[in-house]
């Protein structure tokens, strides 16, 4: 009997545990451009996800400054990705330099 790749593919994600690796790729893949919308263009390339495990995302910025920025506006961010996700992928970050 022949399955879909569609049916397949998550299945094997999960056993493989690869789930966070692919949702922390989608929240980098937006990182920079939802930044941006949020806060204005001098936000762009001054941080960058690193890490998600147990909904909490790890990112790395550019200075302590820019982390102290960033970790302010935090609620913001948060709404932010779980909104364009349509679920909760993140209930905190960490700003690290």
């Amino acid at each position: 009997m022949w399955t879909t790749i569609k049916k397949i593919l998550p299945v094997s994600i999960r056993k493989l545990g690869l789930g966070q690796v692919l949702e922390l790729n989608d929240i980098c893949f937006c990182w920079d451009k939802m930044l941006e919308e949020l806060f204005g263009e001098i936000y762009r390339n001054k941080s960058k996800p690193i890490s998600l495990k147990n909904k909490t995302l790890i990112v790395d910025c550019l200075n302590s400054v820019w982390a102290s920025e960033l970790q302010i506006k935090q609620l913001q961010i948060i709404k932010q990705i779980n909104g364009n996700f349509s679920r909760e992928l993140v209930e905190r970050i960490r700003f690290i330099s």
